[in-house]
């Protein structure tokens, strides 16, 4: 986790942007719905433009879990957390207290994009409009 996490930081700080630190698991079903929103042609081109993302695994990346509980408080998966040039956290998805994973609840969705508002200030309401239709997207449905 370690080498992922110093070849993430070395891009970011060579781009200036901050890295967006993304924790998940083997077979949970919220981390690759997130996943599944990163992916999308307009919220990596959105997201790209700022952060550098990093995807850590708790479990098969070696020293994923102690980097885990390092960018965080005790909290389940998916996670995140934004860590600035000088490898301090800007902000975590744990930072309320209870983890919100993948943005789903109205306050959950809220907090995300406080989040990136916070970490990215020169993020604009388009940008954020455009990331808040697709989060809505990749949110599973009643049915799922």
């Amino acid at each position: 986790a370690q080498e992922i996490f110093s070849e993430g930081m070395t891009k970011a700080r060579e781009a200036k942007k901050q890295l967006f630190l993304v924790f998940g698991s083997p077979g949970c079903g919220w981390c690759v719905k997130l996943q599944n929103y990163h992916d999308m042609p307009e919220v990596s081109k959105i997201l790209g433009k700022y952060f550098v993302i990093v995807k850590v695994d708790t479990v098969k990346n070696a020293g994923g879990q102690e980097m885990f509980l390092k960018y965080g408080k005790e909290r389940g998966v998916p996670a995140f957390t934004i860590i600035d040039m000088e490898e301090k956290v800007v902000a975590d998805s744990g930072d309320l207290g209870d983890n919100i994973g993948f943005p789903m609840e109205p306050q959950e969705v809220e907090q995300y994009f406080k989040m990136l508002q916070k970490a990215c200030p020169s993020m604009t309401k388009a940008e954020m409009d455009v990331l808040r239709t697709k989060l809505k997207e990749a949110a599973p449905k009643k049915n799922d």
